[in-house]
């Protein structure tokens, strides 16, 4: 295996552990959000909410990237690729 493709397995794994948390953190706004009374508590859970979604934006825009450019290593990206489009939980 050539450096490049232990770099791109770091880098797609990096995301993927991103892309958990982004998840795992807006189901947890999406809680507090039906429990909270507090208008500005719940105007900074929903800044914070966009701001996630921003963040899940710019890696869907790197997984397509790595896509085109990366012929070696184009399961995991793929993967990457499947997990960054998957929709945030509602709220």
């Amino acid at each position: 295996m050539s450096n490049t493709t232990y770099i791109s397995d770091s880098i797609v794994g990096s995301l993927c552990r991103e892309i958990e948390y982004i998840n795992s953190r807006s189901s947890s706004i999406n809680e507090s959000l039906n429990n909270c009374q507090s208008r500005s508590l719940i105007k900074r859970l929903k800044q914070e909410l966009l701001s996630l979604s921003s963040r899940l934006d710019s890696i869907k825009n790197i997984s397509k990237s790595m896509l085109d450019k990366n012929t070696e290593d184009k399961l995991s990206i793929e993967f990457l690729n499947e997990i960054s489009n998957r929709k945030l939980i509602p709220n």
